[in-house]
């Protein structure tokens, strides 16, 4: 996975099915994914910024959820990564 994100081939990461699976959310998919494919936070990173980018969501949209929900959650991810 990191050698097609180096090599500019889009990816994310997307739930196939919670309703059947009985889960909520893609927190269980990243965590299989990263143990299964050595991703590194560059990696996390960017997978999940184009689960944003190349949703079905309008620009808009897009514009709000990256600078209001995705970069301040994940700037708190990485300072309680770090403080641990």
């Amino acid at each position: 996975m990191s050698y097609l994100l180096t090599r500019g081939v889009q990816l994310s990461i997307s739930s196939d099915d919670p309703a059947f699976f009985g889960y909520e959310g893609v927190t269980l998919d990243y965590v299989y994914a990263t143990g299964a494919w050595s991703l590194d936070l560059r990696d996390l990173k960017k997978l999940s910024l184009n689960g944003i980018k190349y949703s079905s969501i309008s620009e808009e949209e897009k514009v709000k959820m990256t600078k209001e929900v995705f970069e301040p959650a994940w700037k708190a991810w990485i300072n309680q990564l770090n403080s641990g």
